[in-house]
């Protein structure tokens, strides 16, 4: 029969109890280890011993002895496996702030997670915002669980509560999960395989429908008209035109626009947040970041407005008025979800507006590669999206068949 710790009468000594935790008086100031047979159970700890993280300077430190409970508080039966609970608890816990060591065993998905988000890796990442907030979603559903026993089942299950998000964004999910296991596989060598690779990943159609309607357009450019916000007129037509980003057109400056030679030179993007460093053991950001470069790589991209006549008046107008240096100094993001509300145009973003400039591009018969330029896609498979829209691309090809076959043109 198992030893019964509550009767202290019976106290075999910190010694028999193994070296996880022990047993010391409350009043241990006036109490010692040997009056503990003479005391009641609410007048004596139970105490954790557990590992520090390794000293900088390399000498032997001593363990840290956190109280757990009273033994009084313990329950009647399989008491030693509770005790074992707690200090593993309190253990997983004193690791998080960095004051204990952790085996491979022991180490969670948490543990991973907050080493990898302060990884020199995601620090760079242009995105490393994003990055820190997918991977806190994966930390609040699988932190809890073992490293060694993360199973591929879980994370999908986990990642059903993504349902609602874009099949591309679900897997922007999976592969911030799985640039964190591979972290720990080769950098960290906390665990041998990578288990995310396992999780299956959604099928994403490139194909783009969301644009506007000329219906929605009528719509659309009634309601800039109607709009209170005195940059909103020209920030939707400017996006509408150009295609350009979002963080394209909050980036401008007047300097970039060129009333003479009837120019627009993108150069630059905003950046919501940039992450420049941690401390304290967080990462931390600067708000709307200008950084020289464009999205996609390239250092610029100049557009005409020869042929962009109504724009170029609107810009003309808006720079008269200007108070500051960028062409749009604040976003209007709630004006614009306002005017779409208004004109009743529903699943629409600002970006879709780049969407609806290149899908009439297309549609008029533009080639892909001017089309391209156009938006600044430096990589063709980008404009390739679009090609669905153009029924110039099958007339062309029909074209070549018909002639290969029958020796004569359909």
């Amino acid at each position: 029969m198992a030893l019964n710790l509550k009767d202290l009468k019976k106290f075999p000594g910190n010694k028999s109890l193994g070296g996880e935790f022990k047993f010391i008086p409350v009043d241990y100031r006036n109490k010692t280890v040997d009056d503990i047979p003479n005391l009641q159970p609410h007048e004596v700890n139970v105490q954790a011993i557990i590992p520090r993280s390794q000293d900088k300077t390399g000498k032997r430190v001593r363990p840290l002895r956190p109280n757990l409970c009273l033994v009084s508080d313990l329950p009647d039966e399989d008491q030693v496996a509770e005790i074992l609970k707690m200090r593993k608890e309190k253990k997983l816990e004193l690791a998080d702030e960095g004051k204990a060591t952790v085996t491979g065993g022991e180490r969670l998905v948490s543990h991973l997670i907050n080493d990898y988000i302060l990884s020199k890796k995601i620090s760079k990442k242009k995105d490393a915002w994003t990055i820190q907030q997918i991977l806190k979603f994966w930390n609040k559903e699988l932190g809890h669980i073992l490293l060694t026993e993360l199973t591929a089942a879980e994370i999908t299950s986990v990642k059903k509560l993504l349902k609602d998000k874009a099949p591309k964004t679900q897997n922007n999910y999976v592969s911030a999960l799985c640039s964190c296991f591979n972290y720990g596989v080769k950098n960290l060598h906390w665990i041998t395989a990578n288990v995310v690779k396992e999780v299956a990943k959604e099928e994403v159609d490139n194909k783009i429908e969301r644009f506007l309607s000329d219906d929605e357009r009528v719509k659309f450019l009634e309601g800039l008209e109607k709009s209170e916000s005195p940059s909103l007129k020209v920030f939707g037509h400017f996006g509408l035109a150009t295609g350009c980003r979002k963080s394209e057109a909050l980036a401008l400056t007047w300097e970039d626009v060129d009333f003479d030679n009837d120019t627009i030179t993108f150069n630059s993007a905003k950046r919501r947040k940039v992450c420049t460093g941690s401390e304290n053991g967080k990462l931390k950001f600067k708000k709307n970041v200008v950084q020289n470069g464009l999205k996609n790589g390239s250092n610029a991209k100049v557009i005409s407005m020869k042929n962009l006549g109504p724009l170029r008046m609107l810009l003309l107008e808006h720079k008269i008025k200007a108070t500051s240096k960028f062409v749009f100094p604040q976003d209007p993001r709630k004006s614009f979800e306002t005017l779409l509300r208004n004109c009743e145009i529903e699943n629409f973003r600002f970006h879709d507006l780049r969407h609806t400039c290149a899908s009439y591009l297309v549609q008029a018969g533009v080639e892909l590669l001017k089309v391209a330029a156009h938006l600044g896609h430096k990589n063709i498979q980008s404009t390739l999206r679009y090609a669905h829209l153009s029924p110039k691309v099958t007339e062309e090809t029909g074209e070549a068949v018909a002639a290969r076959i029958y020796g004569t043109l359909a």
